[in-house]
C-alpha cells in the first residue's frame, strides 16, 4: 500500500492540529442537509452536475463553461500532469506532496524553485523564477496562494508580471484562497486555477473542487480525462444546497477569517524559543531545530495534541511542522504544550 502524508487524525483523546481547514468547522446544517440528500435518495442515481456547475458558477462569478467540478483539489493536482502528459513540471517548492510520487512512476521530470525561508517572511525572487521558467517554457509552473504549507502568498501583481514575462502555462493551486487574504486570481488563458470547498468548510469527507480556465482547449482535455462521475451524489446535492445559503456563507467566512488573523496574531506572539513564519492563511510553519521531529510530535501527542511534521514537504527537514488554528480554548492548550515541551528539552 501506499502511503501518503496528509495532515487530519481521528481520534477523539487527541486535538488535531494537523488538519488545514476552517476553524469554525463544518456549517450549522451540515448534517440537516445531508440527511435531505439522503431522504430524496440521491445515491440511488447517477449525479448530475448541471445545478451544482450553476451554484459554482455564481459563487466564483465565473461562467459555467470554464469550470470542471472535480473530486477535491487533490484530483485536480494529480489529474492536470497526467492530461498534459508532462515530461517536465516545474513546482514552486515547497508544495503538494503527491508529485514525488507520481513523478517517479510517470517519468515527469522536476525542476523545484524554492521559497526563500531564511527569514522568518518568505520569499520568493520573481526575476530568479522568470529566467528558470524562461529555460523551460514548453512546461508548466505551479504554485499555491497561500502555499502549503508556508502561508506565503504571491501577490496579485507579481503574478500578473511573472506572467507578462513567460510563456508558461500556470497551474495555481488556491485550495485555501478563502480561509486566507489573498486575493483571488481572475482566470485566464494561461492560467489553471485549482480551488477547494473541503476546506473552505471543514468537510474533508464530501470532496469537491473545480479546475478553472479560460483555455477551451485544455478544459477539454482536462474533461475528457475524468472519469464520468468525479462527484458522488451526496456529496453533489450536499454542495448544490449549501451554495443557496448566501448570506449564511459570507458571514461564516467573515467570522473564520476574523478568527484566523486573530488567533494567528496571538499564537505567534506567545510561542517562544522556535521560528514562526508569517502566515497569510490557517496554518502556520513552525521551526524548531532544537528538538526535532519525529521526537518533538511524539512529545505533543503525550500532551494530546497532533500536529503535522511537515519534513515530508520538498525542501524542509525534521525540524519543521506545521499547525493549524483552531478557537482559543485549544490553541491555548497547544501554546503550553508547545512551550512546555521545549522547557523541558532546554532543562533535561
Amino acid at each position: 500500500m501506499i502511503k501518503r502524508k496528509h495532515g487530519g487524525i481521528k481520534n477523539k483523546r487527541l486535538i488535531d492540529f494537523s488538519s488545514p481547514t476552517n476553524p469554525l468547522g463544518p456549517p450549522i446544517f451540515t448534517e440537516k442537509l445531508l440527511k435531505k440528500c439522503i431522504n430524496q435518495k440521491h445515491y440511488r442515481y447517477y449525479p448530475s452536475y448541471k445545478k451544482l456547475i450553476a451554484m459554482l458558477s455564481e459563487y466564483w462569478n465565473i461562467d459555467e463553461d470554464y469550470i470542471i467540478p472535480v473530486n477535491g483539489s487533490d484530483e485536480a493536482l494529480t489529474i492536470t500532469p497526467l492530461a498534459l502528459k508532462l515530461k517536465k513540471l516545474i513546482i514552486l517548492e515547497p508544495n503538494f506532496g503527491d508529485y514525488d510520487l507520481m513523478s517517479n512512476n510517470l517519468k515527469i521530470k522536476l525542476i523545484r524553485p524554492t521559497i526563500d525561508l531564511r527569514k522568518e517572511d518568505p520569499s520568493v525572487d520573481i526575476d530568479k523564477l522568470i529566467n528558470i521558467l524562461n529555460r523551460n517554457k514548453d512546461f508548466p509552473l505551479l504554485i499555491s496562494r497561500p502555499n502549503n504549507p508556508t502561508g506565503f502568498c504571491i501577490e496579485k501583481n507579481e503574478l500578473e508580471y511573472l506572467s507578462s514575462r513567460i510563456n508558461n502555462m500556470i497551474i495555481i493551486d488556491e485550495a485555501f484562497v478563502e480561509l486566507s487574504d489573498c486575493e483571488r486570481i481572475r482566470p485566464s488563458e494561461n492560467y489553471v486555477i485549482i480551488r477547494s470547498q473541503t476546506k473552505t468548510f471543514s468537510t474533508p469527507g464530501l470532496r469537491l473542487g473545480e479546475i478553472i480556465t479560460l483555455n477551451r482547449k485544455l478544459l477539454t482535455v482536462l474533461e475528457s480525462s475524468l472519469q464520468a462521475w468525479p462527484i458522488d451524489s451526496i456529496t453533489n446535492c450536499f454542495y448544490s444546497n449549501l451554495f443557496y445559503e448566501k448570506e449564511f456563507i459570507k458571514n461564516y467566512l467573515n467570522d473564520a477569517n476574523n478568527l484566523i488573523a486573530k488567533e494567528k496574531e496571538f499564537i505567534i506572539r506567545e510561542l517562544k524559543k522556535i521560528i514562526k513564519y508569517k502566515s497569510r492563511t490557517s496554518f502556520i510553519l513552525i521551526k524548531h531545530k532544537n528538538i526535532p521531529n519525529p521526537y518533538f510530535k511524539k512529545e505533543l501527542i503525550k500532551k494530546g495534541l497532533f500536529i503535522r511534521d511537515a519534513s515530508s514537504f520538498y525542501g524542509l527537514d525534521n525540524s519543521f511542522s506545521r499547525i493549524s488554528i483552531k478557537n482559543h480554548e485549544e490553541n491555548l492548550i497547544l501554546i503550553n504544550a508547545i512551550n512546555g515541551v521545549l522547557n523541558e528539552q532546554e532543562n533535561s
